[in-house]
């Protein structure tokens, strides 16, 4: 591919310093500070008060009046807080300041209302990109706040790497990354479940049991299906509920006991189970006044048995929290629950009811927590985080957040999105196009009672698992998942040693060999001879040399 990629510059305000390093861990790409008498290809800069250094593609982001707009005649139209850009027809939520601009350069960039937000500069050798927002703005809110329900379907984070890649590409400019999926996948599936429920059994004359009752009598979760399908499941709910009184004096199978099921239906698919630590505590609630709805009936230590045949399956066991994302004290306290069950020192977390605040990843980290999977929707799917990877939470040394993108609940509940199973196989169509085209992480939420009367969405699931077999998608755990993250962001970039012009990569410490392998993707850009940008992709093995390639086109 000729001379190799140079490192990109990168000229940050001095606040964004921790959001630029998690940024280029998601884009793993060679990258530096820029610093004077460096050599860079590319510098992007966000400092309205920066000199503008040379290179072959300058990249400013910044809403406000910066020293070349003067120079180059290019005024500010407006500014304003949130709006949207356009790329190809797709939208991208600007969460931040968005300028817009006016001047007799190239827009290559607009806004949803066709204002431009974007000028090209074309200059003797080299080009400037003058943008009307703050990218590491951009990333900070999104790692931090979340987005909003209504942008829940859009790969935010994704995007604004997939336009940076685009307008590196389009420059004529080389690149190498190392992308977020293990060698020869598109991306990995983490499929988990939430038991707030070990069974009917634990509940008698309780809310939970009369709501069974009356869900059974009335066909709230048979909207949508077709009159004979929904038919079979009111006949097979009557006859649960008839068995009812039988099944509480333990002559019959409990049928909403969850850990016999799962194995079956998923059969080499491996699964994460996140079990609640304590039974009848509700825990605080966000408002404060706990709702004792969400205490569960069930005490773990019971189920000991059950779960090591789980761990013996390939299953993973994690902590459903109570209190952890408000008090670190009563966090490894929960956690502590587990790992006596266990035998594991890594305990993931997934926080009953998604609960979740600005301190919850310091009280989680303090805890001893391995890794969180709280952020997602309880009324939607989609990327609240705006990303498909796993990430570190902001405000933490070393927590990461394995994004939750889909639940049951969410989809099918009526109260919620309330879709028909059709639809929301559909909807989960659409995220798996997203992990194809950006690489991640695929984590669904399919809940204990979800294969179980009254519910009886096994028929969603297995669609939804039939469709995920015809990717080339990895089944993992969800601490795999998270492990294999932590393998690729120990990768560094050594542009001083190359390997037939590409930098060599090293894969970090002791145990970072083990696992699937990274892959190391070299982009080929745009070029007199090459009218499509193309990439080829190499594995990088456990001797950390490219042991083989398969060329593929973007």
């Amino acid at each position: 591919m000729g001379r190799s990629p140079r490192m990109i510059g990168v000229i940050s305000k001095e606040n964004q310093k921790a959001v630029v390093e998690e940024f280029f861990e998601l884009f793993k790409t060679p990258w530096a500070i820029w610093r004077e008498g460096g050599e860079y290809d590319v510098v992007i800069t966000t400092d309205q008060k920066a000199s503008l250094p040379h290179a072959k593609l300058l990249l400013v982001f910044c809403p406000e009046t910066v020293r070349m707009d003067n120079l180059h005649e290019i005024k500010i139209l407006s500014c304003q807080e949130r709006g949207k850009i356009a790329r190809e027809g797709s939208v991208i939520p600007i969460y931040g300041s968005l300028t817009t601009f006016e001047g007799q350069k190239e827009p290559f960039l607009s806004t949803g209302n066709g204002k431009t937000a974007g000028l090209a500069l074309d200059l003797p050798g080299r080009r400037i990109l003058r943008l009307g927002y703050d990218l590491f703005d951009e990333v900070e809110y999104l790692l931090r706040r979340g987005q909003p329900a209504e942008n829940a379907q859009i790969p935010t984070l994704e995007m604004h790497i997939f336009l940076l890649r685009k307008w590196i590409l389009d420059a004529g400019i080389p690149l190498v990354e190392i992308p977020p999926s293990p060698y020869g996948y598109d991306f990995m599936t983490c499929l988990t479940h939430d038991i707030d429920f070990m069974g009917i059994r634990d509940h008698v004359f309780d809310h939970s049991m009369f709501g069974f009752v009356y869900r059974s009598l009335v066909p709230k979760y048979l909207k949508g299906l077709d009159k004979k399908t929904a038919a079979a499941r009111y006949r097979k709910n009557l006859r649960a509920l008839l068995s009812l009184p039988l099944v509480q004096a333990g002559i019959l199978p409990d049928f909403w006991y969850p850990l016999g099921k799962y194995p079956e239906v998923e059969k080499e698919r491996k699964s994460t189970f996140f079990f609640i630590p304590f039974k009848n505590r509700p825990g605080d609630a966000p408002a404060g006044k706990p709702v004792k709805y969400r205490a569960a009936r069930y005490d773990v230590r019971k189920h000991t048995d059950a779960i090591h045949g789980l761990k013996r399956q390939g299953r993973e066991i994690g902590l459903h929290g109570i209190d952890a994302w408000k008090d670190a004290l009563k966090g490894k306290e929960e956690i502590a629950v587990i790992r006596r069950i266990t035998g594991e020192d890594r305990i993931g977390v997934r926080m009953h009811w998604l609960y979740f605040s600005d301190d919850t990843p310091r009280h989680l980290e303090e805890a001893g927590a391995s890794y969180d999977s709280t952020l997602g929707y309880n009324e939607t799917v989609g990327f609240r985080s705006g990303t498909t990877q796993v990430f570190r939470l902001p405000g933490t040394k070393n927590l990461y957040e394995l994004p939750l993108h889909a639940q049951d609940t969410a989809m099918l509940y009526p109260g919620r999105m309330g879709m028909p199973e059709s639809g929301a196989i559909d909807l989960c169509g659409k995220l798996i196009g997203d992990f194809r085209a950006h690489g991640g992480a695929f984590t669904i939420n399919w809940h204990d009672r979800s294969l179980a009367p009254e519910r009886h969405w096994d028929t969603a699931y297995l669609a939804l698992l039939e469709m995920l077999d015809r990717e080339r998608t990895w089944f993992a755990t969800a601490g795999e998942a998270v492990s294999w993250f932590e393998k690729r962001r120990a990768c560094r970039f050594d542009a001083s040693v190359t390997v037939d012009g590409m930098p060599n990569v090293t894969l970090g410490g002791p145990g970072m060999e083990d696992g699937l392998p990274v892959t190391l993707r070299v982009h080929r850009p745009i070029s007199p001879d090459v009218e499509t940008a193309r990439f080829e992709d190499f594995c990088i093995g456990q001797n950390r040399n490219f042991d083989q390639s398969i060329p593929a086109e973007c």
